[in-house]
C-alpha cells in the first residue's frame, strides 16, 4: 500500500491488523498460480453466496457457523487479490471496481443474511417481545441498504461535481474522529462486524444483532448522507 492508503486502512483495527495478515497467509498458494487478481475479486463472490444461503436456510449451528465461515473467507479473498496485484504488479483499471462489486455484495448480503436466519432461528428477543419473523427478513434487507446507500451516493457526488472535497468528511478514513472511528469499526463489513456476526451465530443473537444494526446503520447512513450534502453546499 501507498502510505496514504494504508494510513487510512490502519484506522478499520479488526481488518488490518487481523484480517490482512490472514490475507497474507491465504495469497501464498495463489502466488504459484496464473490466476489473476481480478479473477480473484470474482471468486469470492461465491462464498458470499454460499453464506447468505447457509445462514438464511440454516437451523442447525454447525450450518450457521459454516455459513459465518464462508463470509469470514470473502474477507480474506478480499485481501489477496490486492496482495497478488502488488506481489506480482498486475495492476487493472477494472481492479478497483471487480473489488468493490465483491465488497457490495458483502455488505448487502451480510445483514440480509442474518435477518433471514433470524427469522428462522428466533432468539433472545422472542423471550421479551413479539415481532414477526418475517419482519427481520425486511430488517435486514434494509439494513444492508442503508450500508451501502451512501456510497453510492458518496460515488454520485464525486462523479457530478467532479471533486473529492466535497465528501472528504465521508470518504477521508485517516481524518476521522473518534465517533466516526467507533462507527467505522462496528460497521465495516471486513472488520469487527465478523467478529459480532459470529458471536450472533454461537449465541443464538441473530434477531438482536438484527435489530441492533438496523438501528445503527440507518443512524449512520443519515450521518453520512447529512455530511455529503453539506460539503455540497
Amino acid at each position: 500500500m501507498n502510505p496514504e492508503k494504508r494510513k487510512s486502512a490502519k484506522n478499520d483495527y479488526f481488518a488490518f491488523y487481523i484480517g490482512r495478515p490472514l490475507s497474507y497467509v491465504l495469497t501464498i498458494p495463489f502466488l504459484y498460480t496464473q490466476i489473476t487478481p481480478n479473477a480473484v475479486s470474482l471468486l469470492s463472490i461465491i462464498p458470499i453466496i454460499v453464506g447468505f444461503l447457509l445462514i438464511g436456510w440454516g437451523q442447525e449451528k454447525w450450518i450457521l457457523v459454516l455459513g459465518w465461515f464462508c463470509f469470514f473467507l470473502w474477507n480474506l479473498l478480499d485481501g489477496v487479490d490486492g496482495n497478488i496485484a502488488r506481489y506480482k504488479k498486475q495492476f487493472s483499471p477494472m481492479g478497483s471496481v471487480y473489488d468493490a462489486m465483491s465488497g457490495y455484495i458483502a455488505m448487502v448480503l451480510s445483514f440480509f443474511a442474518l435477518g433471514w436466519g433470524a427469522a428462522n432461528n428466533l432468539g433472545v428477543l422472542d423471550s421479551f417481545m413479539s415481532i414477526p419473523s418475517n419482519l427481520y427478513i425486511v430488517i435486514g434487507a434494509l439494513s444492508g441498504i442503508f450500508v451501502i446507500f451512501p456510497r453510492f451516493i458518496m460515488h454520485k457526488t464525486i462523479t457530478t461535481l467532479k471533486s473529492e472535497e466535497t465528501v472528504s468528511g465521508v470518504k477521508e478514513k485517516n481524518k476521522y474522529g473518534l465517533v466516526k472511528l467507533v462507527a467505522l469499526n462496528l460497521t465495516s463489513i471486513s472488520g469487527f462486524v465478523q467478529i459480532l456476526m459470529l458471536i450472533a451465530v454461537v449465541f443464538d443473537l441473530l434477531d438482536l444483532f438484527t435489530i441492533v444494526y438496523f438501528v445503527l446503520n440507518l443512524v449512520v447512513m443519515l450521518v453520512s448522507l447529512r455530511s455529503i450534502f453539506k460539503g455540497k453546499d
